[in-house]
């Protein structure tokens, strides 16, 4: 089966890794979206009929409706590859498929599918390096240092020798000296925190509910992410490569200042270069094309209050980033994450919904993730749309 642009998993899939505050949980759960994937399953049986397939698992050994798993090991052969579940239930999955009616033999697996275009190139004990292996990418390096217990500590270079060698730093050590941060939990224990994971092969991004640990009510997961956004140089802008963190390590001012989905004027993104490609790391704001400066996403009272009275649709808009001096243009757009200018979103959706897109993004599903402007707080909550269907790009 083809290729599967977008993927997406999160803290609550079955068999899904653990994040909390202790030394290499990110790491490992990085690993796993990107590389590995996870919770594979032997299936009972497969039959296709009509070009849908049905998939009958272990109960309980189920996966997500609209999530994409990776198969193997059926016949005939085009069963195999990465599939989107249609429906799902505790014993059995279904999904489309170019196999031929009838039986499906052989030992087949069912897994939550890796990110793909993705590899670790270097690592240590809980230290890694990861870059795309698109070859239409910058493929520029993102070095996680997990060593610590509430957050790790993240920068990326344009180029690496080894786990700890490399040129170009963004954010560079004037910036951020030992790179940003990206939360884990906002206590040094073992205790499971709420996460999301979304991805194409050239831009990865995890929203993270730092403070989780409080309880369930604490759903504030501020976006970050690596890789190459969506350039609007018609020339192509590979010095846009940009990663998102936090400038501080206290998870309760990490919330949606500084994130890669807000348009407050933080200083959470650096980019590679600036887009003439002289210097070193610049910093860039995030903005959407539809908003105030000081508005929060699911917030915002821009245009008006969700749903719209006049269609009925929650309003969305696409995010960019211009660099830091005032007035700089559009730079580029953040992948698949959608700002929403309207206030009351979370009186209608929950942490995690997912609904269908409308206008440009028919056909589409979308995710809604909470957020803030401080992660140590349970209420106040506005919400953003990630796209979880893609593609992200057109080319």
């Amino acid at each position: 089966m083809a290729n599967i642009p977008v993927k997406w998993v999160h803290s609550g899939m079955r068999g899904a890794p653990v994040i909390s505050g202790t030394a290499g949980t990110l790491i490992a759960a990085i690993k796993a979206f990107l590389i590995t994937g996870f919770a594979p399953t032997a299936a009972v049986s497969a039959t296709v009929a009509d070009g849908i397939a049905t998939i009958m698992l272990p109960s309980g050994q189920s996966f997500e409706e609209h999530a994409v798993v990776l198969i193997a090991g059926g016949t005939p052969a085009e069963f195999n590859g990465e599939a989107r579940v249609l429906t799902t239930a505790s014993d059995r999955i279904t999904i489309a498929t170019t196999a031929p009616n009838g039986p499906i033999t052989g030992s087949i697996t069912v897994r939550y599918a890796p990110a793909g275009g993705w590899e670790e190139v270097f690592s240590k004990t809980n230290v890694s390096v990861f870059r795309s292996t698109d070859p239409t990418g910058s493929r520029f390096y993102l070095r996680v240092d997990d060593t610590g217990t509430t957050f790790a500590r993240v920068v990326a270079y344009e180029s690496m020798m080894d786990v700890d060698t490399g040129t170009g730093p963004f954010p560079s050590a004037a910036q951020s000296n030992g790179g940003g941060y990206w939360h884990k939990s906002g206590a040094a224990n073992t205790t499971t925190i709420r996460w999301k994971m979304f991805s194409d092969s050239r831009f990865f991004s995890l929203a993270v509910a730092s403070n989780s640990q409080q309880g369930p009510l604490f759903t504030s997961a501020p976006l970050r992410g690596f890789g190459d956004p969506i350039a609007l140089s018609p020339s192509g802008d590979v010095w846009s490569s940009l990663i998102c963190v936090s400038g501080s390590g206290n998870t309760n001012n990490a919330g949606f200042l500084d994130s890669c989905v807000t348009s407050n004027a933080g200083n959470g993104i650096h980019c590679a270069r600036a887009i003439n490609g002289f210097g070193g790391s610049v910093v860039c704001h995030p903005k959407a094309y539809t908003s105030r400066d000081s508005d929060v996403s699911g917030v915002s009272s821009f245009l008006g209050i969700a749903p719209s009275t006049v269609d009925g649709e929650i309003k969305h808009s696409r995010l960019f980033f211009a660099e830091a001096a005032s007035n700089s243009p559009p730079r580029a757009e953040t992948p698949g994450v959608l700002f929403i200018p309207q206030s009351g979103v979370t009186n209608l959706l929950s942490d995690g919904d997912i609904v269908n897109g409308a206008g440009a993004l028919q056909g589409r599903r979308l995710m809604a993730v909470n957020t803030s402007t401080n992660q140590g707080i349970s209420s106040s909550l506005g919400a953003y749309f990630v796209d979880i269907t893609g593609p992200w790009r057109l080319s």
